[in-house]
Formats: structure tokens, sequence, C-alpha cells
């Protein structure tokens, strides 16, 4: 019985880690995409908008 809980704890603490990490990958793209939006606005103001 012992063997079945701790495997089963294992099996739900990865679910969860799992879960966190896809929610923290979430939180860092939204985080980098705001962040270089600011970025881009800043540096066209200092540097005149982009030559392509």
């Amino acid at each position: 019985m012992l063997e079945a809980a701790v495997s089963e704890i294992l099996f739900y603490g990865g679910l969860a880690a799992m879960g966190a990490a896809a929610a923290a990958a979430v939180a860092a793209v939204l985080l980098f995409h705001r962040s270089g939006k600011r970025l881009a606005e800043r540096l066209e103001e200092e540097f005149g908008k982009k030559r392509r």
C-alpha cells in the first residue's frame, strides 16, 4: 500500500510541477512581450524609426 501512495505522490507532484512550469512560461512570455514593446518604443523615441 505504501508503494502505491509514494507513486501517486510522485505522479500528482509531477503534474503539479508541470502545471506550475506552464503557468510560469505563460507569465514569462507576457512579461517579455510587454517589456519588449516598451523597449521598442523607447528606442524609436531615442533613435527614430528602424530602417529596413
